[in-house]
């Protein structure tokens, strides 16, 4: 019974340590291409935001991405699309 007993804990020990090895770094890398994707949209709003400008709040838009809280919209004025961005 002991012998069984120690076997079952050995290979629990075995299952969960060489899971837990396989899973982190999954996580971890998952973690950093996430990340670098939000740099890459804040990156691109900001610069939209200096080539466009800001939202001025007077046209209904349509919402493209957003980032935290800022959104890159798409507003149509007299017939002409355009890009801005809401801060």
């Amino acid at each position: 019974m002991k012998k069984f007993i120690l076997g079952l804990a050995v290979g629990l020990f075995i299952g969960v340590g060489g899971s837990t090895a396989v899973f982190i770094p999954v996580v971890l890398s998952e973690r950093q291409s996430n990340h670098g994707r939000l740099v890459g949209y804040a990156e691109a709003a900001n610069s939209l935001a200096g080539e466009f400008g800001l939202y001025d709040g007077h046209a209904t838009y349509k919402r493209l991405f957003s980032v935290k809280t800022t959104d890159v919209i798409s507003i149509e004025t007299n017939g002409v699309k355009t890009v801005r961005v809401i801060p």
